[in-house]
């Protein structure tokens, strides 16, 4: 199966309820990436601030932390490759990336907000009239 890992900002806790501030895009992330997990997904989530070593060591995110800064977290890594960036994965999206053999990098669509997503490949193993595997 394949390993989604998410990159998160430095915050003080990866629910998004630290202190009088809420953070309602990292709540309904953290929501997310439970419910995946209770699927049986492989999604794992690092934090700037309590694991800066996992940055450096992956080079996809320390070539982007270089060239365009922590403001471009978070961002979600699939076989050394970002397919989501300045955005928290969906359910429906970590569920479609699990579910891929491979990851497209090209043709980066954007969403409304300006943030990028990488396509996920659209050739899968299943094929022919019946469309069955």
């Amino acid at each position: 199966m394949t390993k989604i890992e998410i990159f998160d900002p430095a915050m003080c806790c990866s629910s998004g309820v630290c202190g009088e501030d809420v953070n309602q895009e990292v709540v309904d992330a953290a929501a997310a990436v439970s419910a995946a997990r209770k699927e049986g997904l492989d999604v794992v989530r690092h934090n700037l601030a309590s694991a800066p070593l996992d940055f450096a060591s992956t080079p996809v995110v320390r070539e982007l932390l270089e060239s365009e800064g922590a403001d471009s977290l978070p961002v979600v890594v699939i076989d050394g490759k970002i397919v989501l960036k300045g955005a928290y994965p969906t359910l429906t999206q970590l569920r479609a990336w699990a579910r891929r053999d491979s990851v497209g990098t090209s043709d980066s669509q954007v969403a409304r907000d300006g943030r990028s997503e990488l396509p996920v490949a659209g050739s899968s193993c299943c094929g022919g009239a019946s469309g069955c595997c």
